[in-house]
Formats: C-alpha cells, structure tokens, sequence
C-alpha cells in the first residue's frame, strides 16, 4: 500500500513537471513572432503538401510555422517539432535545410537570424541535407564575383577561365573555357540557369562551409556572372 502511494505521488509530481514543461515551451513559442521571405527555387513538400517554386513569406506563430507565397501559387502551416541551436554562423544568419530524397525536397529545418532554429521534419541517415541561404536578408554581406567564382568555378574552368589541366584530366573531358566565345554568348539567363539547375556535364554550383553544401544566393550568382564576364578574350 506505502509503495502504490509512493508510486501515486511520483506520478502526479511527473504530470505536474510534464505541464509545468509544456507551458512553459508555449510560452517560448508564444513569445517569437517574425516573419522573413525565402526565394525557394524548386519544388517542395512541407508535412504532405507538395509546393511550387517560389518567393515564400515564412511567419512563426506560437508552435507553428506558416508559409504564403508571394504570387499566390501556394500557402502551408507546420507545426514546430522543436527548437534547435548550435550550427554554423552562416546557418543562423537565415537559411533553409532540405531533406533531399529520391521523391524530392522535405522542408526539414527552418533558421531566421536571432532565434533557434525550427525542426519541422527528422532527417533519415541515408538522406543528404540540401541547404538554401537567404537571398535577401543582408545584402551587404554579398562576397565579390571574382571571390564567389574562386570558391566554386574555379576549381575546374581555372582561375583565368582558361582551364584547368588537372580538372581536365579528372573528368576525362575538356571542361568549356568560359573566357572563349561560346560561353561568352550565352545570355546571362543561361549563365544563371547553368550555375543554379547544372546540366548533364556539371551540378548545380555549391560551396562546401562547416560540413554543409548549399548553393549560392541569388545575389552571387549574379556576382559570379558579372566576373565571368570580365574573362572574355
């Protein structure tokens, strides 16, 4: 009988810290509410709902996650599984991590500068991270064009746009010289869809930071084509 009693007031004291916890996260959800816009450029899924490409408003509403888009193509809420902290700098400056499967990209976690991050969805082991930073949270932050393109192109086009022997060698193939006139008459649009969507030859471009790849920002992007262009011949 001591014992069921024992076990009656244990169980009531681990209800009680059970609330006291729930409440408690409630209140810190409760209290964060901001907003900031995402340029997302491909299909998403969030919970079970499949979502275009687009520019989307995110806003944090107690335990939940809402997204609008901004052309009226799509609109989701998510609940907030947990609040996460810790990753690299450039993660909580404002960034989208992706669960990217054989069936496309889950929405997995969600960073908006001076807050934890929000978990909406558990990565599994066998799945890669697909990373997104912001496109217009500090503009001033954006690296020059020549920086952005020695981080990524220049690796295999070289540091001229003349080539690269050893990437050459490596790919079995002659990598296009971006200072000659073919990649030189492309549009800038076809610049940008090459350095953003890749082809059949090359991946989309992707900058390695802290363990995380993630593609450029709009802004670089642009940053990068505007150098390329400085390596005509």
């Amino acid at each position: 009988m001591q014992q069921m009693k024992t076990w009656g007031v244990s169980a009531r004291r681990l209800m009680a810290f059970i609330l006291v916890t729930f409440f408690a996260v409630g209140v810190a959800f409760g209290q964060t509410r901001q907003s900031m816009r995402f340029e997302i450029p491909y299909e998403f899924t969030v919970g079970s709902k499949v979502l275009p490409a687009g520019t989307y408003t995110f806003t944090v509403d107690k335990s939940q996650l809402r997204g609008e888009s901004a052309t009226g193509g799509g609109h989701f809420t998510a609940l907030i599984m947990t609040r996460l902290s810790g990753p690299a700098q450039f993660l909580r400056d404002g960034s989208l991590v992706f669960d990217k499967t054989d069936g496309g990209r889950v929405l997995s976690e969600v960073w908006m500068p001076g807050t934890d991050g929000l978990l909406l969805h558990t990565r599994t082991k066998d799945h890669q991270p697909d990373v997104l930073l912001v496109s217009d949270l500090n503009q001033t932050s954006t690296v020059s064009g020549k920086a952005a393109y020695n981080l990524t192109c220049g690796r295999c086009h070289g540091p001229d746009g003349k080539g690269e022997a050893r990437a050459d060698k490596f790919f079995n193939m002659t990598i296009p010289r971006l200072s000659s006139a073919e990649v030189q008459g492309k549009s800038d649009a076809e610049l940008r869809e090459q350095i953003t969507q890749g082809s059949r030859a090359m991946p989309p471009v992707e900058v390695d930071e802290s363990g995380f790849r993630h593609r450029l920002p709009p802004q670089d992007v642009d940053a990068v084509i505007a150098y390329v262009r400085t390596l005509k011949q």
